[in-house]
This record gives C-alpha cells, sequence and structure tokens, in this order.
C-alpha cells in the first residue's frame, strides 16, 4: 500500500515537473496608439475627449485620441497576432489647433475605451458615429463633421458617456 503511494506521488511529483519545463509561449509585445489620424499628415480628424465640454466652452480641455477610420473596437487591435495595439488618449495630437487636445492633459495614457465623455468631428464630410458595442452594435450617436473645426465639442448621449466602445466612419 505504501508503495503505491509512494509511486503516485513520485508520477505526480514528474508530471508537474515536466509541466514546469515545457516552456511558455511568448507574450505579445503591446504598443500604444492615441493616432490614427494626424500621423499621416491630415489635421481633419474625428476627435474623442476624455472631459465633457463644460458649459462655458465649446472646447474640452483634456487629452483625447484622433482617427480617420473605422474603429470596431477601442480597445484596440492586433496587426499580426503578436503585438496589441492599444488605443490611449494623449495631450496635443492637433497642432494646428491650440485648443484641441491641449487645454489639459486629464485622462494622458488611459485607456480610449469606455472612457471618452465628449467628442468633436473635424472631417471634411464624413461623419461618425459611436456605439455603445464593440462591433458597431448597440445604442449610437452621430457626429456630424465640422471641416477642420474641432468645436464645438459636444458631450454624448448620457448611455454613451464613457460607454463608448466602437465608432464607424459614415
Amino acid at each position: 500500500m505504501r508503495s503505491s503511494l509512494l509511486k503516485r506521488v513520485a508520477v505526480a511529483a514528474g508530471t508537474f515537473a515536466a509541466a514546469l519545463s515545457v516552456s511558455s509561449p511568448a507574450s505579445a509585445a503591446t504598443s500604444y496608439s492615441a493616432d490614427e489620424c494626424t500621423s499621416s499628415g491630415s489635421t481633419y480628424c474625428f476627435v474623442i475627449h476624455y472631459n465633457s465640454r463644460s458649459e462655458t466652452t465649446n472646447y474640452s480641455s483634456s487629452s483625447c485620441f484622433v482617427a480617420t477610420r473605422d474603429i470596431p473596437d477601442y480597445y484596440g487591435y492586433s496587426p499580426n497576432g503578436t503585438t496589441l495595439v492599444r488605443f490611449v488618449f494623449e495631450y496635443g495630437l492637433i497642432s494646428d489647433n491650440y485648443a484641441t487636445c491641449r487645454l489639459g492633459n486629464t485622462g494622458e495614457g488611459l485607456a480610449v475605451k469606455n472612457n471618452a465623455a465628449s467628442a468633436s468631428n473635424g472631417e471634411r464630410s464624413a461623419s461618425y458615429r459611436v456605439y455603445y458595442n464593440s462591433g458597431y452594435l448597440g445604442t449610437s450617436q452621430t457626429f456630424s463633421p465640422t471641416c477642420g473645426l474641432h468645436w464645438p465639442s459636444t458631450n454624448p448621449i448620457s448611455s454613451l458617456k464613457n460607454e463608448n466602445a466602437s465608432a464607424a466612419r459614415l
């Protein structure tokens, strides 16, 4: 009886040691992006702001995320299966407009998904629709273009404030 118990313990210990010796796959590298627009030289961007627009100004005084494309998931994406690109808010992205993304650095480096409190659409002709869920699903709100003017910022409807998961360029 004692020898069978010892054998079972030895087998369990061997299995455990073998499991430890198996190398785990390399973890994916992570990079961060706040700019899916101006890095290509454009300033006609859709802007998601970390803070709400105040009642006394047309701007949101916070860091932002800018884009000129569909964003199916504000969490981020993997371009090659080994790298994860996370979307984050950043200060100072639109250099030709003193107020857009430049009045304060609140939210700097924080995730965009479910953290946006206002938006402005500086696109020339495309509207953007922000969705509650990833994959362009759920409650949504459309932001019309302002042709380079990133003001006034618009606070989203209450069910989308800090509940933004995707956006479609229409």
